[in-house]
């Protein structure tokens, strides 16, 4: 009672500050998969709950650059290695000579990609059943407002105009993350775009398609990101 008391003063104050009735909060599940939505369900019951997936393969690049350029502690003698070889020469990295990825990262990250998406679409249905929205990302990028309009109503906002479509184009071609990682580390942020749908094809190689094949393929059948397994 005084978590969500303390939840519902914050968020109606900020609501009342910008003249809105809708209010919300961003938690990313990716570490704790289905935790998150029973977290949220004990203290919000009665929300409705968003949730918006990325195509796993798109995960691992971001990811992957997330770390080279935040040059994690984390990063291992090899990660180091394909960082300095990657400012050296980008061309095997974006040919399929070379791969980005240690077999080991794809694999973490693939199989967390899996339970997280298992995990989460699994106890949203269960706990909030009709409450519960689930979108892709890529389809928010190629039909924003189509998209957005399908979430609102969901929401139970009434008014949906014209207006909304130009503010929604604008947000979209604000990229602040990929700013700050430009700032953070230039020449590898400047490799690949930020945000964007399909950069693993750019740079996947046979070897790390084989093995994301293997952990998530029939995720990415089951989202409809690929017909079979044929790719």
């Amino acid at each position: 009672l005084v978590l969500r008391a303390a939840a519902d003063f914050i968020m109606e104050r900020d609501a009342a500050k910008e003249g809105k009735r809708i209010v919300g909060d961003k938690s990313p599940s990716s570490t704790i998969h289905g935790q998150a939505v029973r977290d949220a369900q004990v203290i919000y019951p009665d929300a409705k709950l968003v949730y918006i997936v990325r195509d796993g393969r798109d995960v691992l690049i971001s990811e992957r650059f997330r770390n080279f350029v935040e040059e994690s502690k984390y990063l291992s003698p090899e990660d180091k290695r394909i960082i300095e070889d990657l400012r050296k020469d980008q061309a095997p990295f974006t040919d399929g000579t070379r791969s980005i990825f240690t077999e080991a990262f794809i694999r973490r990250v693939a199989n967390g990609w899996v339970q997280n998406l298992q995990e989460t679409e699994d106890e949203a249905r269960r706990l909030y059943g009709k409450n519960y929205f689930g979108l892709r990302y890529e389809d928010l990028l190629a039909r924003p407002f189509d998209e957005m309009s399908r979430l609102w109503k969901f929401l139970g906002v009434n008014k949906i105009g014209k207006l909304l479509e130009k503010e929604i184009k604008a947000e979209m071609a604000s990229n602040p993350d990929e700013e700050w990682q430009t700032k953070r580390n230039e020449d590898i942020a400047s490799f690949l775009p930020k945000g964007q749908a399909g950069n693993w094809e750019k740079l996947f190689t046979a070897r790390d398609k084989a093995i994301f094949k293997e952990l998530a393929g029939e995720m990415l059948v089951r989202w409809k990101y690929e017909k079979d397994l044929e790719w």
